[in-house]
């Protein structure tokens, strides 16, 4: 029979949740980065730029595991639901802000179930064209755009809602036509099949730089270090920015000291001088920042895509 010590200590450990007595330290077994996407995208090249230099801190291994689908919905529900002990990281990109405005139900509260841990790169979006479109600058597209208004498409990779952005604010009809990811597009735009193309820098950086597609201008508001010689759509778009951004998420409940070291590490990681100059070869400009500071980025991110949606006449499937 069991002594009444043991009785007692049995009935105490029932009555008690186990959680934070058997919470495994940090790191302390693989850790999973979750990628929402295909393979071969600016999200994968940009994680495996990272994994390394991580898996050396960590004395772990460090898995890119991609799970996309349904917009990125897919891999993010399934981080949402992880356990929340930091071994298992979204790494998304503005697409986590775009899905509130294009589904009309989620999953997951993209507010309350995933904790932001840091922005990792920023990537400001690029208006492309085929060699022969008789324009240079975003001035020139605009009144191209007027002079034959419905005439031009411009393909648009994933979410449409920087497009439709960009109409708004330059006040131009040119028809949007959608492509599955920005590879397709790039395709289609060097083979002259569509001539305006739209995706972030780090996507298209090495079809512009084939001399296959000319860049128009940046989806910024001013220049930008990342492709200095594209002056800014906001020219003829006043007040038009398209920022593409990755950063990495955990689950609610993620204990705040695991939170800090994984984006302490990041940083860390980030601002390694051989890191940040690949990051730029591929068209991300490094921009660590705090938890707190992120998670107030991503929560004006979903409102502004919001009212864009709104304004564009947009409603959620």
């Amino acid at each position: 029979m069991l002594s009444r010590h043991w009785v007692g200590f049995l009935a105490s450990f029932l009555l008690f949740p186990a959680g934070p007595l058997l919470a495994q330290p940090f790191p302390g077994k693989a850790v999973r980065i979750v990628i929402p996407f295909s393979l071969g995208g600016s999200s994968d090249i940009t994680a495996r730029v990272l994994v390394p230099h991580l898996a050396q801190r960590w004395k772990q291994q460090v898995i890119v595991d991609p799970r996309p689908g349904a917009a990125s919905t897919v891999g993010t529900d399934y981080v949402a639901k992880s356990a929340a002990d930091g071994h298992t990281i979204l790494f998304s990109s503005t697409q986590y802000a775009y899905a509130p405005s294009t589904f009309a139900r989620l999953p997951y509260d993209p507010l309350s179930d995933l904790v932001p841990v840091t922005l990792v790169t920023v990537s400001p979006q690029m208006i492309f064209a085929h060699p022969s479109l008789p324009v240079k600058t975003p001035k020139e597209l605009v009144a191209l755009a007027r002079a034959r208004p419905g005439e031009l498409t411009l393909g648009t990779p994933g979410n449409t809602l920087p497009s439709h952005f960009f109409l708004s604010t330059a006040k131009v009809n040119i028809t949007l036509v959608p492509y599955k990811g920005a590879g397709p597009l790039q395709t289609d735009v060097m083979g002259g099949h569509v001539p305006l193309g739209i995706a972030a820098i780090s996507s298209v950086m090495g079809t512009l730089n084939s001399g296959r597609a000319k860049a128009i201008g940046v989806c910024a508001r001013e220049r930008t270090p990342l492709y200095p010689s594209a002056p800014p759509m906001a020219e003829a778009a006043p007040g038009f920015e398209a920022i593409a951004w990755f950063g990495m998420f955990v689950p609610r409940g993620t204990p705040p000291a695991v939170v800090k070291r994984i984006r302490d590490d990041i940083t860390a990681v980030l601002k390694m001088p051989e890191v940040h100059k690949r990051l730029h070869e591929i068209g991300g400009d490094p921009s660590p920042m705090s938890s707190e500071d992120f998670t107030r980025w991503v929560h004006s991110e979903i409102g502004k895509w919001n009212k864009v949606a709104k304004a564009a006449g947009i409603k959620p499937m």
